[in-house]
């Protein structure tokens, strides 16, 4: 199985140690994401990914990891 964790926060408090022994629990590849460190950023709202297209993001460029890879989790 394949299991993406994404940490809303850096630290590794309470509930980083529960989604781990989740993880661990369920087995396979984990992948995990740190959405401070990893992207950065914090959505603006402007919603041009729901109107328009995801690549009019102004965060495209650091979010696209993320979304390629739960894209390719899905299918």
């Amino acid at each position: 199985m394949k299991v993406t964790i994404i940490h809303g926060q850096s630290h590794k408090g309470s509930t980083y140690h529960i989604s781990k022994i989740l993880a661990d629990k369920i087995g396979g590849e984990v992948k995990e994401f740190f959405l401070p460190r990893d992207f950065g950023k914090f959505c603006i709202g402007c919603t041009q990914c729901f109107r328009k297209s995801e690549t009019l993001c102004p965060h495209y460029e650091k979010i696209n990891p993320l979304t390629k890879h739960l894209m390719k989790q899905m299918y």
